[in-house]
């Protein structure tokens, strides 16, 4: 189960960002006495006594308006309303009840889900009193806080943790590969789960965001389990598409955090927008397994394999080590390929590289190309081990680690990548500052047409 998500709603300028900021311990979100400076939501990871929740900063609740932004932020927050598992209403003790918290309310007892009622702006002792108008709002006692010095806080952070929802344990054979399929709404997602598994497990409609939540479809193939997580789009009564990117980018963040596949799905029929690119960047960072597929190919009208996955390239330079592979989930096409490359990138992304392997494709690399020298510096990379798997991660020693310039480790991830044949996951490099071993002298660099080459040494310090 993927950690619970916790909203912040209210009205503008009731304190709702500097409560975001306190709780997560850094200044994430904009803070500002303006009304509305908070127009969208922001999230991140929080965690309190060793649970961990998404925390959710919605823009102020403005209803009745014909004002363009203040809609945009009502629609908002009831999206957060619909999401959330806890929600944390804040009014604000100086301005007292107004008629928009009395609005905000009567959301929140619509929605039937645990929420507490948090007065803020209460610093003092002797301000206590003031706060307790707020049981008006029929959502029982208030919880009284001053999130600008941290009054209450943990107290509030106790209550929030007691009311998330368990963890359930699932009932999973522990070889079961579980893949996450990414991808914004309408581009085949719950089309291509039908067409894997064969059977129609998930509801296929044409309007974008038919699926209300996660969907875990578990099936065997070639005597392999998978479980496959089809991340959420947002329901269609919503609406919003201003909120689009926000809960897809939080959805598929909370579906990586189950999977050892990411699978992003893109539509061929179109170009990639930014929301594409965005779940693109979240996948590559996510140390899962990766790959891309593009599906509907029988729409598309210049069918060249490889000048559109030239151009995709180009547009993804970031996932150029991702394994590419063409789809059309309503004709059923691709699916045996998708399936074995799935399997192929989880075996790469687990496996133990030979260590005479890693050595040979990390002197190749360095041969090929030396690190360059640094105010004057020369960097020498002495050996490489692996430290770990899921994904393959590796640790350099080098003589000056901290002045490995930043194109340079992109150079070794790409040369790592197609030396050892890691196709479809990402690799981790960490560099360790390390005297030079034993038998390490200027003997190991010579000079080959005028050009250095490094020599490894085959000695460990």
């Amino acid at each position: 189960m993927s950690n619970p998500t916790v909203a912040i709603i209210g009205r503008p300028n009731v304190g709702k960002s500097t409560l975001f900021n306190r709780i997560l311990k850094r200044k994430l979100a904009i803070v500002d006495d303006r009304p509305g400076v908070t127009r969208d939501r922001n999230y991140a990871l929080a965690d309190w006594n060793g649970r961990e929740f998404y925390l959710v900063d919605t823009g102020g609740l403005v209803p009745n308006t014909d004002d363009r932004m203040e809609k945009s932020i009502k629609r908002q927050v009831e999206i957060a309303l619909e999401e959330a598992d806890v929600l944390l209403m804040v009014v604000d003790r100086q301005t007292g009840i107004t008629d928009i918290d009395y609005h905000v309310a009567k959301l929140i007892r619509k929605v039937s889900k645990p929420y507490l009622l948090l007065v803020n702006k209460v610093d003092e002792q002797k301000q206590e009193g003031d706060s307790y108008e707020f049981m008006k709002l029929g959502l029982g006692e208030p919880l009284l806080i001053a999130a600008g010095p941290g009054r209450a806080i943990g107290d509030m952070l106790d209550q929030v943790v007691e009311m998330l929802p368990r963890n359930r344990i699932e009932p999973l054979d522990p070889s079961t590969i579980k893949v996450a399929v990414l991808g914004k709404p309408n581009v085949g997602k719950s089309s291509l789960i039908n067409a894997i598994t064969g059977e129609e497990r998930v509801i296929v409609d044409s309007v974008p965001g038919t699926t209300r939540d996660s969907v875990d479809t578990v099936f065997e193939w070639r005597n392999q389990k998978y479980m496959l997580i089809d991340t959420a789009g947002l329901r269609r009564k919503s609406k919003v598409k201003d909120s689009l990117e926000f809960y897809t980018t939080l959805r598929t963040e909370k579906s990586l955090e189950r999977a050892d596949v990411g699978v992003l799905v893109l539509d061929s029929s179109e170009g990639l927008s930014h929301l594409d690119l965005t779940l693109a960047s979240m996948l590559e960072g996510s140390n899962k397994a990766l790959m891309v597929v593009i599906n509907k190919w029988d729409l598309q009208q210049d069918p060249n394999k490889a000048n559109y996955l030239g151009w995709l390239k180009e547009q993804m330079p970031f996932l150029n080590f991702a394994e590419f592979i063409f789809t059309s989930a309503t004709q059923e096409q691709g699916m045996p390929q998708l399936l074995q490359t799935v399997i192929s990138s989880f075996c790469l992304w687990r496996k133990n590289i030979e260590p005479e392997a890693l050595a040979r494709a990390f002197d190749q690399a360095v041969e090929k190309n030396r690190p360059p020298s640094i105010k004057g510096k020369r960097i020498d990379l002495y050996s490489i081990t692996q430290t770990g798997v899921a994904p393959p991660r590796f640790l350099i020693k080098a003589s000056e680690p901290e002045l490995v310039a930043p194109n340079y480790q992109k150079y070794l991830h790409r040369q790592l990548h197609d030396g050892l044949g890691l196709k479809g996951t990402p690799i981790r490099l960490m560099f360790k500052r390390s005297k030079p071993p034993a038998d390490w002298n200027e003997r190991n660099y010579v000079d080959f047409g005028g050009r250095p080459r490094y020599h490894s040494s085959k000695g460990e310090d």
